[in-house]
């Protein structure tokens, strides 16, 4: 299995799916730049999310931030239907204003493992509504259509925020090893230092071995891989926002500039320096 590609890329500032699929589609350990909101209509679907295995069912909303890596497992034999809601992070942070954030629902730091949301039957409608009414105003052709499915779409994001807010300890989730839970947000507040496998196995008072086959049972990864990867997802994202190569290396724990390079290009596929031309690529991957 190829685990950790990158998949799907996003040139507009959100795009909306409607899908339908009679036969399970097989989809692998991946990730996006922009992030993704997964609003369940029919089947049954369990999210991997860092780790953290989300529990589906027909009427649930789930949030997925951009760089987590996730794989749905999708229930065979029954007709799955959702939407998928991508937009881009950068978009989100254009409509910050001082008494919130429309990115607040995919924050990193109070959720790096997605949250579900159950959505009753009158909110699930409202959603469907606003949703259709983007789509036909993208559609329309209309005078100043794209500022209004911008619009709309705002309006929209706005209101999955406040569900978010409310929704409380309401989230189902399926066995969750608590340990590697931990060492994930270890990991996470500690990319410039060490992440050997014989630093994090003293700090959760763990055996080597144990500590291994634990973390690749509950994550899909190897240790070794998603360190890197989570290093690699966030240097990037400095990059993107223009912190110097040398510099977003540096404070993403690598000392030695060529191990970085090797392991940036392995995952995007090009230099640093050209990692700005992967946003003009077409490939499409909605899951």
């Amino acid at each position: 299995m190829e685990t950790g590609k990158k998949r799907g890329y996003l040139n507009e500032d959100f795009r909306i799916f409607h899908l339908r699929d009679r036969e399970a589609p097989q989809v692998d350990y991946h990730y996006h730049e922009f992030d993704k909101l997964v609003l369940l209509l029919s089947g049954g679907v369990t999210y991997n999310i860092e780790g953290r295995a989300w529990l589906m069912k027909p009427g649930d909303l789930l949030f997925v931030p951009h760089g987590a890596i996730h794989k749905p497992l999708i229930v065979p034999e029954e007709e799955y239907e959702r939407y998928v809601i991508w937009c881009t992070p950068s978009f989100l942070d254009r409509w910050e204003r001082p008494e919130g954030r429309l990115s607040v629902c995919f924050d990193r730091a109070e959720a790096p493992e997605g949250r579900l949301c159950p959505l009753d039957l009158g909110t699930r409608a409202e959603l469907l509504r606003q949703l259709s009414s983007i789509q036909e105003a993208q559609r329309s052709g209309q005078y100043l259509s794209a500022l209004a499915a911008e619009s709309q779409f705002v309006s929209f994001m706005i209101a999955v925020c406040r569900i978010f807010l409310s929704a409380g300890d309401t989230s189902r989730d399926a066995a969750v090893d608590p340990k590697i839970t931990g060492v994930m947000e270890y990991i996470e507040r500690n990319l410039d230092g060490d992440l050997s496998v014989e630093k994090l196995s003293s700090v959760f008072y763990i055996s080597r071995y144990h500590l291994m086959r634990r973390f690749k049972a509950q994550s899909g990864y190897t240790l070794h891989q998603y360190v890197t990867r989570r290093r690699i997802l966030t240097a990037a994202g400095l990059i993107g926002r223009g912190t110097p190569v040398a510099k977003a290396a540096e404070q993403c724990g690598y000392e030695d500039y060529s191990a970085f390079l090797r392991a940036f290009k392995s995952i995007f596929k090009v230099s640093p320096r050209s990692f700005s031309s992967l946003s003009s690529k077409k490939d499409i991957y909605n899951e």
